[in-house]
């Protein structure tokens, strides 16, 4: 009786071709994320989520300390806390002081109307997770949204969100001060831990933000992009601010303010750029036995140039 012969495969080599694939698909889906963020109007929806924030902002400091006014009672961590919300807004330094005791004012209602203000308020902050919410739609190619009561619902459930990672950065700055703050380690550390809050945010975001949300697994290839991009934004915000301060002569006290909204809108764009690479990648990809070079090239000059379509088939 003869035995059929079995050729046997090394595990390097299956995982050499499972990596090749991988590399395939990333560079796929990569190229056709990028034509598609264009194709989208991604750059015109991440300006409108920069507006949006620009002037939502102020009532979503407000909207916040007023939570954290309820919530914390240890006053150290709330002005912790506070700074930390004002730090992010578009204020001068010397005006910052001001701008905290202001806030915290108007965010400690005591009386029906002040109550009534802080509603609106409220309502005020919302307008930037809306833009928020429809550009990872448009971005997602989402076309039915919700209705508006529910819509609203989850722009209310993201304020409260917001709430939440605020308190998760504020522990993350108060965990690194009580470590060595001069060490080059605790820097590395404080990095890789917003590194991985900024992927689990975003991951939460393309899940549960759209009408139609992606699946975990498919939506971390896009989120560790964001995140990435998100990091290389924040070690050159430095850099971007020291330029554009020059800018000063012509803009004056306004400079502050279209910094701060140049930087929101980078941040928009490296968010929907992701979307668009988490939906590439959830999409079934044709396979391609060309090496990863030449779709690399194939994906850049798809950037600048329109790709053929394929012959119509004879007969």
């Amino acid at each position: 009786m003869g035995s059929s012969a079995h050729t046997p495969v090394s595990a390097p080599a299956d995982a050499a071709g499972g990596a090749r694939g991988v590399a395939k698909k990333l560079v796929s889906a990569g190229g056709g994320a990028v034509r598609q963020f264009f194709a989208d109007g991604c750059p015109q929806q991440a300006a409108a989520i920069a507006y949006r924030v620009l002037f939502s902002t102020a009532p979503l400091a407000i909207v916040l300390v007023s939570i954290f006014g309820l919530v914390l009672q240890d006053d150290s961590v709330r002005r912790d806390v506070v700074r930390t919300i004002v730090d992010a807004l578009p204020v001068t330094a010397a005006g910052r002081k001001d701008v905290e005791d202001a806030i915290t004012a108007i965010a400690t209602p005591a009386s029906a109307a002040g109550l009534v203000s802080l509603l609106l308020f409220a309502w005020a902050s919302t307008g930037m997770m809306t833009a928020i919410r429809r550009g990872l739609e448009c971005a997602m190619g989402v076309t039915g949204s919700r209705p508006l009561a529910r819509g609203k619902l989850v722009d209310v459930v993201l304020v409260v969100g917001a709430a939440v990672l605020t308190l998760v950065t504020v522990a993350i700055a108060l965990l690194g001060s009580l470590l060595r703050p001069d060490s080059g380690l605790t820097d590395v550390l404080l990095h890789a831990a917003f590194f991985v809050v900024s992927v689990v945010v975003v991951l939460l975001l393309y899940r549960f933000v759209p009408a139609r949300g992606l699946r975990i697994r498919d939506g971390v290839v896009g989120a560790v992009m964001t995140a990435v991009l998100l990091q290389l934004i924040s070690l050159a915000s430095g850099l971007i601010y020291a330029k554009t301060t020059k800018l000063a002569v012509v803009y004056g006290s306004l400079t502050t303010g279209l910094v701060f909204l140049y930087s929101v809108y980078l941040c928009a764009s490296a968010l929907l750029v992701g979307a668009e690479m988490a939906a590439a990648w959830s999409r079934p990809v044709t396979q391609s036995n060309d090496p990863v070079r030449t779709q690399l090239r194939r994906a850049v000059v798809g950037v600048f140039v329109r790709p053929k379509p394929p012959p119509a088939p004879d007969g």
